[in-house]
């Protein structure tokens, strides 16, 4: 898990619970399989997203935003990874490294509305995060982020393909580079 290095952590501690809405390569069952991950107060929103992915074993990094109305590319309620202009003119995404989680504007009535954490704008892997307590206890031996629970074997972030497949998945790849 990614740790902050710049102060020790602070109270509360954030438990969130992370599960597989879908995505290009999720099966069908990965709906089922959640995770839950404590996060210090002091901590940003950055380091929650760089978790999310790692506590699910994906290790091929990527471009990722949170929505926190649940809505995928809603740029009203968007934190993201790079906050670079929308080259379509839209609003620049906040940026995640700079929202602390003691502020981040939790959804819901009771800040225990899930939302939604897109990770790899291509593959589109969609997580539910949903705020499941805090504790006013910080634990000193305890590198924060990390997962305390779990349900269900990850699915792989990529499928096992034969090499049949991916030559025919690249065939389709350079097929649509000609046409452009």
């Amino acid at each position: 898990m990614p740790r902050s290095t710049r102060h020790p952590s602070e109270p509360p501690i954030f438990t969130v619970r992370v599960r597989i809405l879908g995505g290009s390569f999720a099966p069908t069952t990965a709906r089922s399989v959640w995770r839950e991950i404590e996060i210090a107060a002091n901590q940003t929103l950055a380091e929650l997203g760089e978790a999310i992915p790692l506590a699910f074993a994906f290790d091929d990094p990527h471009l990722w935003s949170f929505f926190l109305s649940g809505r995928a590319w809603d740029h009203d309620s968007e934190y993201a990874l790079d906050s670079q202009p929308d080259p379509l003119g839209g609003p620049r995404a906040r940026a995640a490294r700079r929202v602390v989680i003691r502020d981040v504007p939790w959804p819901g009535a009771s800040g225990k509305k899930e939302f939604l954490f897109l990770f790899d704008y291509g593959d589109e892997w969609h997580f539910g995060v949903k705020l499941v307590r805090q504790s006013p206890t910080v634990e000193a031996s305890v590198r924060y982020p990390r997962v305390v629970a779990q349900l269900g074997d990850a699915p792989p972030q990529y499928p096992d393909m034969d090499e049949e497949e991916w030559d025919e998945e690249e065939e389709e790849d350079e097929d649509e580079e000609e046409d452009d």
